[in-house]
């Protein structure tokens, strides 16, 4: 995360104070943006508050960019996006009850269900789970080589990641295969 972070510090700015306050929200220019991120403390021994806080600074976000962009001709752009990382499955529930606004652009990321569909599919795939560890997070290959074929394979998958990356519109109309992109 540190290094994402690195790559936009040119590009960011950072602004202290609370979206619950409309001058602070005033003052971030929250009404010309496309999207809004809220992330949760993952780590929190309150993960109903921690939801809760979240839902409440994202109705405040809302409301201040409909308010601002109401009289506008564009419908879309006076209902913000919001991409919101709760913990507990009933937040969402919660979250889409305290709308008054169509939630379709919105993205929840539940923490709680995550886990609980890598452990389901982890049933029928074993290994899912340590695999999809090893691609988001990576380490460096060992010097020592190990005397069990499956160990060896297992520390060289280690050294794999997943990257993200724009494929232009000319390389995707051009019908490349998987290997010429990559």
């Amino acid at each position: 995360m540190q290094n994402i972070l690195n790559l936009y510090d040119t590009k960011t700015t950072y602004l202290a104070g609370s979206v619950l306050d409309k001058d602070k929200l005033r003052r971030g220019e929250t009404g010309k943006a496309e999207a809004c991120i809220l992330l949760a403390n993952k780590n929190s021994k309150q993960a109903l508050e921690q939801d809760f806080r979240n839902i409440l600074q994202a109705l405040s976000i809302k409301r201040f960019v409909y308010d601002i962009n109401k009289g506008g001709k564009d419908d879309d752009h006076h209902n913000m996006k919001i991409v919101m990382q709760l913990i507990k499955p009933e937040s969402k529930i919660l979250y889409k009850k305290s709308l008054n606004l169509d939630s379709i652009h919105d993205q929840l990321i539940i923490v709680e269900e995550i886990k609980m569909n890598l452990l389901a599919k982890s049933c029928f795939a074993p290994g899912l789970i340590a695999m999809i560890s090893n691609l988001v997070s990576s380490m460096s290959e060992p010097e020592e080589e190990f005397e069990e074929m499956w160990l060896d394979e297992y520390v060289e998958g280690t050294g794999f990641e997943i990257y993200r990356v724009k494929i232009e519109e000319i390389d995707f109309l051009s019908c490349l295969t998987f290997w010429q992109v990559a």
